[in-house]
């Protein structure tokens, strides 16, 4: 499926599915939390992160992360570059942007923020992300804080509309220490579940309106 830049902004412009699309990717007990998440979110911590694209040889790309292995519940997960908000940022927007530059090195006037998504509330860490959609006109050059970020990964956007790239198996929660049984997307170099694949969820039921 061929999508361009333009098309991407159209398409982010109109009606969230948020939730709706949010928990076709949730384990159960994830899409209760979900559906509850009104109570959950009051005292929630704001955060953000950018969704990413570049074309590669007139393909659509779209850049993941790998965190590094710490002691924490976000060890070793795929995501997309993102944090906390700080006060000083005065706006998640302008996070989403700091927080990509500080991770993986692509600085803000690099980027074109094409539109965003529905924001959603992670429970294990308490954080209400905002999520962000941006274009870089360049093939990127990464700059990797190896504190945060074990690998870049770039995923051709097409890879999500194959047939087969939804699948379920268990993985392992650090915020439980158990296994949970989940969907996630076997895309090139990643097996994308949680929050991310809710995010994904969402922008491809956005493109496929």
């Amino acid at each position: 499926m061929n999508i361009s830049k333009q098309e991407l902004k159209l398409k982010l412009s109109g009606k969230l599915p948020g939730i709706h699309s949010h928990i076709k990717m949730a384990a159960q007990h994830r899409a209760e939390e979900l559906k509850n998440k009104l109570d959950l979110i009051q005292n929630a911590r704001k955060s953000a992160v950018m969704i990413l694209f570049f074309l590669e040889d007139k393909e659509l790309k779209m850049i993941v992360i790998r965190r590094s292995v710490y002691v924490g519940i976000h060890s070793g997960q795929i995501a997309f570059p993102g944090g906390r908000y700080e006060e000083e940022d005065g706006d998640v927007r302008v996070t989403s942007l700091r927080e990509i530059q500080e991770e993986i090195g692509i600085p803000e006037d690099k980027i074109e923020i094409i539109g965003r998504l529905s924001d959603i509330y992670v429970p294990p860490s308490n954080f209400l992300i905002s999520i962000f959609v941006g274009f870089l006109a360049e093939i990127p050059h990464y700059n990797i804080d190896e504190r945060e970020v074990d690998e870049v990964i770039e995923i051709p956007f097409s890879d999500f509309f194959k047939p087969d790239v939804i699948k379920q198996k268990d993985f392992y929660v650090n915020s439980t220490r158990a296994v949970s049984n989940e969907p996630y997307f076997d895309v090139t170099n990643a097996e994308i579940w949680g929050a991310s694949a809710m995010v994904i969820s969402e922008l491809l039921d956005v493109l496929k309106s």
